[in-house]
Order: C-alpha cells, then structure tokens, then sequence
C-alpha cells in the first residue's frame, strides 16, 4: 500500500495519514479526536455517505410495516408464535374430529354424498291431467295421461289439486290387456313388487293410469302429481 506523504491534495489523504502515524507509533493506538466528526468518517469512504439515524429509523419502519405495538420487534413477534398451538395430524385424523373444529356445520362422507347424488338422480315424476268429471273412468284421462315405466318403482306420492278429493289407480303389464285397479298408492305398490321384474333400463314394462275422484259440486280441469324413485 503507498503511503500519502505532504503535501496532501485531499481530506483523504491527510487523514490516512494522521491514522497511519498513530498505528506505527510504540502506542499504536487511535484516539476519538482522530475520527470524531460524520466528515472525518466519510472521508475514509470511497463513494459512500454514512446513513443519519433519521434515515436509519425511517428505513427500520419501513421494513416493519404497520405491525400493532404488540409485535412490532422480531422479539415480540417471536414470542407471539411460540405462544401459537399447532395442530398435528393426529390431531384432526378423524371427520368427528374436523367436524368439532366447524361451528353450525357437518362434513358429508363420500359415501354419503354419492347416496345422495343417486337418489336426486333416480327420482322420477309425472303428472295426470284430467279435463273433466264425466260418466266413465275413461271420460276423465287423455293420452298424456296413461304412462309406460320399465322396472321397478318405490317411494311414491301424489299431489292433486284442489278439484279432487282423491285419486285411484290402474295398471297392467305391457304383454297383458287386462287392467289392475288399485285403490291406493299402498296398494299399487304391492301389485309392483309381484308383477314388475327388474330396473329402469332392462326390467319389465307396465302401464299405468290414474283415476281422480271428485268433491261434490267440482267437475273441473284437475292435475295430480305423481312422483316416485327408480331401482
């Protein structure tokens, strides 16, 4: 390394100087007037200005965010985390277990839920259109109202209008021309599961009709709605 000798041509120079003089001398030592100025300090920098604490703090802030006073240092938030209760997979290795962890809700099983789609997908419905009261059970239905179902059926309901104050039913094998009555919707069901074979796709075909019976003085349009689950 050249050491700078008189005369100096910078600040620089004449203090690398003065401090090289201290470390030679037996001493060897620096006192806090050898550098006790920002001046002196960024003399010995080269491109380079020493940060005020104003700078300092503003940059310290801005690397902290808008943290609450409750975890504003790494120290705080540090103990902040490890007062934090982690759960483990043990923990929650079962549904009653994440289900204790939801307020006000269940979670549904695979299982389940595939029950679920299935009986939306297998509910079947039609309804019974009826013009008017007239001398014959026939007199009563239209075409719309005498329907062909492969296979078995379970779980049926009806729902009729307010011109009704009940319905009956007639049924008979696709291969048969005689015709079943049925006074109820318990009795259909029994003639179902001794005559009809099979499910909705490759079981056995039947026919089916609806007689209504009317309140006394109601001779209007009326509807039923019948609604059922295939097998």
């Amino acid at each position: 390394m050249e050491i700078p000798k008189p005369p100096f041509y910078s600040v620089t120079d004449e203090l690398l100087y003065n401090i090289y003089q201290k470390l030679s001398s037996p001493l060897n030592a620096l006192t806090a007037s050898d550098i006790n100025t920002l001046v002196k300090l960024n003399a010995l920098l080269t491109d380079a200005d020493l940060v005020s604490t104003e700078s300092f703090v503003n940059t310290i802030n801005s690397l902290k965010g808008n943290a609450p006073s409750a975890g504003n240092t790494l120290e705080k938030l540090y103990n902040i985390i490890q007062g934090l209760n982690y759960l483990s997979r043990e923990d929650i290795d079962t549904l009653a277990e994440i289900n204790s962890l939801l307020v006000d809700a269940d979670l549904v099983k695979t299982e389940e839920l595939s029950n679920a789609i299935n009986l939306i997908e297998s509910k079947r419905e039609f309804q019974f259109y009826f013009h008017g009261q007239g001398g014959d059970d026939d007199d009563y239905c239209t075409d719309r109202d005498r329907f062909v179902i492969r296979g078995k059926m379970t779980a049926q309901t009806e729902d009729f209008t307010n011109e009704l104050s009940g319905v009956s039913y007639k049924s008979r094998v696709d291969t048969l021309s005689t015709w079943m009555q049925h006074a109820n919707l318990a009795s259909l069901q029994v003639w179902i599961n001794t005559s009809i074979n099979g499910d909705q796709l490759t079981g056995t075909k039947f026919w089916i009709k609806c007689v209504p019976v009317y309140k006394l003085g109601k001779n209007g349009e009326a509807f039923n709605v019948f609604r059922y689950n295939v097998i």
